[in-house]
């Protein structure tokens, strides 16, 4: 018997709270109302724009007129928010089954997912 240990962090929660829903071809996915214009699910240019934007808040120094810089974000920085954006289901499977948005670490056994809280 398998079991799934899993660590429920306050960024997945503000991810999911930021994710953006949306109906195509009557299947439900993660996007914005228009999907040609605004792919990201977060609702900016792209998925790390956004999850900066979401995770970290909004950077002080940004020029609004000045589109032509981009930030630029580190190997280990997009690598962490990879692993994190991978983790939204699991994160979300936990929280439906909990019925709240509680961190900590949960576990639940791999063909039961029957999530309980350990930590």
């Amino acid at each position: 018997m398998s079991v799934i240990i899993f660590e429920l962090k306050d960024d997945h929660i503000k991810l999911l709270k930021g994710l953006r829903w949306g109906l195509l071809n009557n299947t439900f996915i993660v996007s914005t109302d228009e999907i040609d214009e605004d792919p990201a699910p977060f609702g900016c240019d792209s998925l790390y724009e956004g999850m900066d934007l979401i995770l970290n808040g909004k950077d002080e120094s940004l020029d609004p007129f000045k589109v032509d810089t981009l930030k630029a974000y580190s190997e280990e920085q997009i690598k962490t928010w990879d692993d994190l954006y991978k983790s939204l289901p699991m994160a979300l499977e936990i929280i439906i089954h909990i019925g709240k948005f509680e961190t900590g670490t949960y576990k639940a056994k791999y063909h039961n997912r029957q999530w309980v809280k350990i930590k």
